[in-house]
């Protein structure tokens, strides 16, 4: 009763390559959340600059602001806007890498099922040798007498 290792090679390929496309397709989501994150952020950043002189001119228009006016409401502001931008970033940091990190539990995961499908393919393969090897031996117990 020979054994066909063909089989379980066929197996073997296959989890990898199973495992491979898992991977790669796995890395493009990666990169492609991580520059969609960055530009994002990017795009905050900018609006933000933008709109920082028109915001500033509004409390001129006002006589809020300007040599010798002490406004504490032009100062709270200021105070709230650069608070609420660099809360909103950190937000945005915050869930780009928390998206990073689903990523990279997906991999753990991948490599994980890879690893356990070629351990079952190795006791597959050791179970039939051990039952060819049983076999044998009661077959040459056989002849034996």
């Amino acid at each position: 009763m020979p054994i066909d290792e063909s089989i379980y090679e066929a197996q073997r390929r296959a989890v990898q390559n199973k495992y491979s496309q898992d991977a790669a397709s796995n890395a493009l989501g990666r990169f492609i959340g991580q520059q969609r994150g960055q530009r994002g952020i990017a795009d905050y950043t900018q609006a933000y600059q933008r709109e920082t002189p028109k915001f500033t001119a509004s409390y001129g228009r006002r006589g809020l602001t300007g040599g010798g006016v002490q406004s504490g409401v032009y100062q709270n502001a200021l105070r709230n806007r650069a608070a609420d931008y660099s809360q909103n970033l950190n937000r945005q940091y915050a869930d780009q890498q928390t998206e990073a990190n689903q990523y990279d539990l997906n991999a753990a995961g991948y490599e994980a099922q890879r690893q356990a499908a070629l351990a079952d393919i190795e006791t597959n393969k050791a179970r039939e040798i051990a039952n060819a090897a049983a076999y044998l031996t009661a077959l040459k117990g056989q002849f034996a007498s």
